[in-house]
């Protein structure tokens, strides 16, 4: 009740009157499920519902709460033995509903920022995944039989299959985006380096998805709103598996992250590695607004508010990329970021946490756009950006918000948001690719030089504050005239290619 009650939008129009009924059956579930893991016997249903209760609790934006119901039905599945099918089940029926506990179990943890991994360490005995809906055919168009074809040698597994595989690598993604750039001894383009490894299983991945669950043959165009939502039991995970496809792609190629991360090789970066992050930022980042787009012509609105991060993290990309001179660029990254945000701001109307990101993008841009001088001679040299509204933007984690701990922990254990010592870092951003101008025939490289520092202190005020740093609470702050100037690195002519990166 706590969480489909949102969605009886013609029973309960007061905000603060659902949010009472929403909080109300969540604390009676949760005495009685904690009565139920303290006394026994424990059941299905017990894990069912502490899966239910962080679901509840994240959206509600109590994230450290939702962690530990999350991590308690783990615990409790694997003492159980629910990741193992060595004994026989009393019926398929048993056996299906264990296999979607412990799957929904491992989902949960992987998209709200678990830090493990599940397919890794599974053996033999593993329970397979659970049943999937078949893709729908288009009642406009006939079934394209020479899609099929290019499947018969592929083993379907089903979309919510591919949805648990690829959350792995969300989930390698998130934990790759909470160390906030910080610098390592090995390059993103060595074999090595966690930025590889994650590309890695996510091409790996990609080799084991049947065509028939990609891009083109889902015929998106020719599907009718109807459709869309008399079979959003396929649409669903098949939406999310698309989003989560392209937001890992952008996150690992954000040019914030990246930025910070390539301090220490500022003078070794190679050349295609450049072109890589910068062709890969453009088309992802494109493919996300497409969807966003599709949405709207279609009066089509999804319900997972995961899609809401996701658009979330494409409107930090082009809030930064907005920046420029160039008017015809500048209106359209505008337009992409406020599209990102409406996106956002519908979810929060029955999600809490996705109002919340909303309203921190809008602030986000406020204070960005407060600091920028589209005369670069003009600019005060002396701002810096503080980045940690990025982060909690970025972060979609359970360990990253400060308030969620502070309503669970008393004071013997929350020991409030950690602090820097003042420290500043010459670096320089990513130079520009060395691409031929279409006119003239010459190759126009680019060369600027960032700070960024480590801000000291705790703040409650504004994003974007004068030197020296005295109030801010966050890792990295970064000088606002080099902050524009990066995101102009990355910006790139040309709009996406409808039949590149067919996922």
């Amino acid at each position: 009740m706590a969480l489909s009650i949102r969605f009886a939008d013609d029973l309960y129009r007061d905000t603060n009157e659902l949010l009472k009924l929403v909080n109300g059956y969540a604390e009676i579930a949760r005495s009685l499920v904690m009565k139920r893991i303290s006394e026994g016997p424990l059941e299905l249903s017990t894990l069912q519902c502490l899966c239910l209760l962080s679901l509840v609790d994240f959206t509600n934006c109590n994230t450290h709460r939702s962690s530990i119901h999350s991590s308690l039905a783990m615990n409790l599945a694997q003492c159980a033995n629910l990741g193992s099918e060595s004994h026989a089940a009393p019926s398929l029926i048993a056996r299906e509903e264990r296999r979607r506990c412990f799957w929904s179990i491992c989902l949960l943890k992987n998209l709200h920022g678990g830090e493990f991994t599940v397919l890794d360490g599974l053996d033999g005995n593993s329970p397979p995944f659970p049943e999937s809906p078949g893709r729908p055919h288009p009642s406009s168009s006939p079934e394209n039989t020479t899609d099929g074809t290019r499947s018969t040698d592929m083993e379907d597994q089903g979309i919510v299959a591919y949805v648990i595989i690829l959350s792995e690598v969300f989930a390698k993604t998130a934990a790759y985006v909470r160390r906030h750039g910080k610098p390592s001894n090995v390059p993103p383009w060595s074999s090595d380096s966690e930025y590889s490894k994650i590309i890695t299983s996510q091409m790996n991945m990609e080799t084991h998805m049947p065509y028939i669950h990609r891009f083109k043959p889902a015929n998106l165009n020719d599907r009718t709103v109807d459709e869309l939502q008399n079979n959003r039991v396929y649409w669903g995970p098949w939406f999310l598996n698309q989003f989560m496809y392209h937001t890992i792609l952008c996150l690992l190629n954000h040019p914030l992250l990246l930025s910070l991360s390539l301090r220490n090789f500022r003078s070794t970066i190679p050349e295609i590695f450049l072109q890589h992050t910068s062709d890969l930022i453009s088309t992802h980042t494109t493919w996300i607004i497409h969807f966003i787009t599709y949405f709207e012509e279609k009066s089509f609105m999804p319900s997972d508010p995961l899609l809401g991060y996701s658009a979330a993290v494409v409107a930090t990309i082009e809030l930064q990329l907005s920046f420029t001179e160039n008017p015809t660029i500048r209106e359209k990254k505008r337009d992409h970021f406020y599209k990102c945000v409406r996106f956002v701001q519908n979810l929060g109307q029955k999600w809490p946490h996705m109002a919340r990101l909303a309203d921190r993008l809008q602030r986000l841009e406020g204070a960005v756009s407060a600091s920028y001088q589209p005369d670069p001679g003009a600019q005060n040299k002396s701002l810096l950006i503080d980045l940690s509204r990025f982060w909690e933007i970025l972060e979609y984690s359970s360990n990253s918000d400060a308030d969620s701990a502070r309503r669970l922990f008393g004071d013997s254990l929350y020991t409030g948001p950690p602090t820097f010592a003042a420290e500043v870092s010459q670096t320089s951003p990513l130079p520009e690719p060395t691409r031929l101008n279409s006119d003239s025939a010459e190759a126009h490289p680019q060369s600027l030089n960032v700070s960024t520092g480590f801000p000291e202190t705790d703040c409650m005020g504004a994003l974007v504050s004068p030197r020296p740093l005295d109030v801010l609470n966050d890792e990295f702050s970064i000088l606002a005239t080099n902050f524009f100037s990066q995101g102009q690195e990355f910006l790139r002519n040309g709009d996406s290619r409808e039949n590149a990166w067919d996922y």
